[in-house]
């Protein structure tokens, strides 16, 4: 099979990426907090919903980049284009709704009126004619359609054609994942672009655990957390630099899923670190909600393993191995958690291990 030349990240991609790491920051103060110590479903809901639509805008922007974009006018006036809104965006992300209606929703259309331009302009492909191009547009027209429609009705009932609008643009794709062609997919750029948006997610959580880091240098706590965070930071990187095949052909849709996912329990980890220095907040919500965002993101670990190299595959027994670590430190988590420090100490020893395994994983095979 011919090799897969990596398409080159462009300065402008990673301009278009700096409103994401205030959108981001954002989405992140909607679970900031808890109420009667807990997180209300209704928050975490709104705040999974928002997730969804700032990340897929941001996903159709990077996969047209990624199967059409050579760095034309277009191209470059498409982009900031999208980054404009994208600001808009931003600045209208919080749980008042309805204050925000409009302005959030307006970015949001605008957005996708844009993408629906540079994909039907700037891929010099007919529609009828190229199978991708046909899947991108059904996809954005009908959320372009609902976002339209929401908005003209107001938002009492708007707001629900609004969110069927993003979850159409989120989903659609895996309706009609057929339609998309595994060869037009450039995947060593999907999977760097994918890498830079979990890294401004981790860029996020080390700027939240920072009010931790008062006092004596050596204080265990601030060590305990920054270990963890180094730790599972260490176990992606890993996998991402050293157990992946980034020259393959497919249509990446595992990759970019899991991303999402991967993002929501990371935020949510955040959160939970910032919910320690909150005496009201249940220690039971409190340890339970990091330990299943951290088994979530684990298992979004290893479904993005499937790209692995042939040779560094996660057997049953890797993964078996994998689970007992991560389930036996989220029961440790849930018995110390009256201790913020032993909640962190299972938090830290649980990714320390798994990055131990994963090194000798890779050595193993090696030798």
């Amino acid at each position: 099979m011919k090799k897969i030349v990596a398409k080159r990240v462009s300065m402008l991609e990673l301009f278009y990426d700096l409103i994401f790491v205030y959108a981001i920051a954002r989405i992140t103060l909607m679970i900031h907090h808890p109420v009667n110590g807990s997180l209300p479903l209704k928050t975490y809901g709104e705040f999974i919903i928002v997730v969804i639509f700032v990340l897929q805008i941001w996903l159709y922007q990077t996969l047209y980049i990624n199967r059409f974009g050579t760095s034309r006018m277009i191209d470059t006036i498409g982009l900031l284009i999208s980054m404009f809104a994208a600001t808009y965006l931003a600045n209208n992300i919080n749980t008042e709704w309805r204050l925000t209606f409009h302005t959030f929703n307006l970015a949001v259309a605008l957005t996708v009126a844009n993408l629906i331009g540079q994909y039907y302009f700037g891929s010099d492909r007919q529609p009828g004619k190229n199978r991708d191009l046909r899947a991108f547009l059904i996809a954005l027209s009908l959320e372009f359609i609902f976002l339209i429609a929401g908005l003209t009705i107001g938002y009492r009932y708007g707001i629900y054609l609004c969110i069927i609008g993003g979850l159409i643009g989120f989903l659609m794709p895996t309706v009609i994942y057929k339609m998309f062609k595994p060869e037009q997919v450039n995947f060593p750029h999907l999977v760097e672009r994918l890498s830079l948006i979990i890294i401004i997610t981790f860029g996020e959580t080390l700027v939240n655990i920072t009010h931790y880091f008062k006092g004596a240098i050596y204080s265990p706590l601030p060590i305990a957390i920054f270990v963890g965070v180094a730790a599972l930071f260490g176990v992606y990187t890993l996998l991402v630099e050293r157990f992946l095949n980034h020259h393959q052909s497919t249509r990446g849709f595992i990759a970019m899923y899991t991303h999402v996912v991967m993002i929501i329990s990371l935020l949510s980890i955040t959160a939970g670190t910032i919910y320690m220095a909150n005496d009201e907040v249940s220690r039971l919500f409190l340890s339970g909600f990091i330990a299943t965002n951290l088994i979530v993101f684990y298992v979004c670990l290893w479904l993005y393993g499937s790209y692995n190299h042939q040779h560094l595959s996660l057997s049953s027994r890797d993964l078996l191995t994998m689970a007992v670590v991560l389930i036996f430190g989220c029961a440790m988590a849930l018995l110390w958690r009256n201790s913020n420090l032993g909640l962190m100490t299972a938090f830290m020893l649980t990714n320390v291990i798994e990055f131990c395994f994963m090194e000798y994983r890779l050595h193993r095979t090696i030798k």
